[in-house]
């Protein structure tokens, strides 16, 4: 079966006790951030819903369970975009439509996840409600969101949601400690800092030179804030970096300057981490509002980018850049 995560393991709970007290509702929708395994648990949990012998978990042995593994299981479908970067479309939702219109092969339920429903367009929205406000017989369907602001309200009044965004911090230190056992614990807490509190990120930041990239951000932010290089001279020396790594960054080091200025810790750390050297020159005489109007660009950049809103992700970066001069810019400015 998918791995169940440690930090997940109450959301698992709550379905098995919804399911066993047919609470469970005909849609659910999956939330939170990349990072947290939240497909994996939709995914976990669509095997649960097919197995034919399962109680807690999916026995991993049964016909259903081998189908599922692999990937030709009649009762169940996966719908994600036809290709990275784009829109989940309504003939996509059609097809859906059909699929539900079929008998159960097994006489259990017939599932559908759909990753990532912040994708679907606004014509597979609309077909997705026609499904939701009529479920036929048997029909589950599941949905992964990273951004659950993104989904309309319409979809949301019609699922039951399964949040999952509060992670406990020490259990997700702990899984990190066996995954990264050389890392002392001021790594570890760094790195869940970096990664937004997302286990899963934090290890991917450890595999990628997540410090040395931290770094290198800090020193190109100090260049723009002195007027020793122009932001977009700076965003040259990033551009084979993922977006949604960028992203990431940014928003830590601008948050850790925030935090500074208020003698704050992060919830990810239990004290004051020491600040770079060359951000804590700065915090005192960087503009708050400045600053805070760089993580609305933030979050609206990452809203863009989840809706396939046809932007190219090197628009969006160079966004960033443009908005990351204008949080270095004087406080009278």
């Amino acid at each position: 079966m998918k791995t169940l995560y440690p930090w997940l393991s109450e959301q698992w709970k709550h379905l098995l006790r919804s399911a066993e007290s047919n609470r469970l509702g005909h849609a659910l929708l999956f939330s939170g951030s990349d990072g947290l395994g939240v497909e994996e648990l939709a995914l976990a949990f669509s095997e649960h819903a097919l197995c034919e012998a399962s109680i807690q978990r999916p026995c991993g042995g049964c016909r259903s369970c081998n189908l599922l593994a692999a990937g030709s299981h009649p009762d169940f479908k996966l719908l994600r975009p036809s290709e990275e970067g784009k829109a989940i479309v309504v003939d996509q939702v059609r097809e859906i439509v059909q699929f539900y219109a079929l008998k159960s092969h097994y006489a259990r339920a017939k599932v559908v996840l759909i990753h990532p429903a912040n994708s679907m367009n606004r014509a597979a929205s609309n077909a997705i409600l026609k499904i939701l406000e009529e479920p036929p017989q048997g029909a589950l369907l599941l949905l992964v969101a990273h951004r659950y602001s993104d989904i309309s309200m319409t979809i949301r009044s019609r699922c039951v949601r399964v949040p999952c965004d509060q992670v406990d911090r020490q259990v997700a230190l702990d899984w990190l400690a066996e995954k990264l056992p050389d890392q002392p614990q001021s790594g570890l807490n760094a790195l869940v800092r970096l990664s937004g509190g997302a286990p899963l990120g934090a290890l991917a930041l450890a595999a990628n030179n997540g410090f040395e990239i931290d770094a290198q951000l800090c020193q190109s932010f100090e260049r723009i804030v002195h007027g020793h290089s122009h932001a977009l001279v700076e965003a040259k020396k990033f551009k084979g970096l993922a977006l949604a790594e960028l992203q990431r960054h940014l928003g830590s080091m601008i948050t850790q300057i925030i935090f500074a200025k208020f003698e704050l810790h992060s919830f990810y750390e239990q004290t004051m981490a020491p600040l770079d050297s060359r951000l804590q020159g700065l915090s005192d005489h960087l503009n708050l509002k400045h600053l805070y109007a760089f993580l609305d660009l933030m979050v609206e950049s990452k809203s863009l980018a989840a809706r396939q809103s046809g932007l190219r992700d090197g628009d969006l970066a160079e966004t960033l850049w443009l908005g990351l001069a204008r949080a270095a810019q004087n406080p009278l400015e």
